[in-house]
């Protein structure tokens, strides 16, 4: 949906098979055009796949990707990143340890895969925020059933501009913990909002 200044609707757009599709994250590019990512169950080679839009101003798609293995794969956030490409950060069901695990995903700017990386234990663990940071590496946040204090806790990684993992944190009570965006602040460090309750 855009909308003008007030909130008003300039035009709606949708994108999907026969099946369900579901659009996660949003940001405008340097063209003045959109990147969209989400998950499709109408396209892909497995139950679900990570889903990439790309569409010019007025919404209009001009390519679609999807990414994924026989199992389930979701993406949930994304951004363009200084290259001109995109990363993507979801959970996969297909690839990694154990259950679901974090994945980040690396594209050009046709969308095409440069590289993908898989984080976590052997339990479930699910990525939801990216952000390219001032070194060039990535920030992550998520949440973790692998790791941590509780049965789920705010799992944090950062990586460099390769993906290659330099260091992960957890956080979190003996309840259940969540992470769902996270940002570099201007000092160089982090912040992350999220959940903590009794599940």
């Amino acid at each position: 949906i855009k909308t003008d200044n007030n909130g008003d609707s300039l035009w709606t757009k949708t994108f999907g098979g026969t099946s369900n599709e579901t659009g996660s994250s949003v940001q405008q590019t340097n063209d003045g055009g959109y990147i969209i990512t989400g998950y499709t169950w109408s396209f892909g080679n497995g139950v679900t796949d990570v889903y990439l839009i790309k569409t010019d101003e007025n919404g209009d798609s001009l390519w679609t990707k999807t990414y994924g293995g026989t199992g389930r794969e979701t993406g949930s956030s994304i951004q363009q990143t200084n290259d001109g490409g995109y990363i993507i950060t979801g959970s996969t069901q297909s690839f990694g340890n154990g259950g679901y695990d974090v994945w980040l995903i690396k594209t050009d700017g046709n969308g095409d895969s440069l590289w993908t990386k898989t984080y976590g234990g052997i339990d479930d663990d699910h990525g939801s925020s990216v952000q390219q940071t001032n070194d060039g590496g990535y920030i992550i946040t998520g949440y973790t059933s692998s790791f941590g204090n509780g049965d789920i806790d705010i799992y944090i990684i950062k990586t460099d501009g390769n993906g290659i993992e330099q260091w992960t944190e957890n956080f979190g009570s003996t309840h259940s913990s969540f992470s769902y965006s996270v940002q570099q602040t201007t000092d160089g460090g982090y912040i992350i909002t999220g959940s903590d309750y009794n599940l």
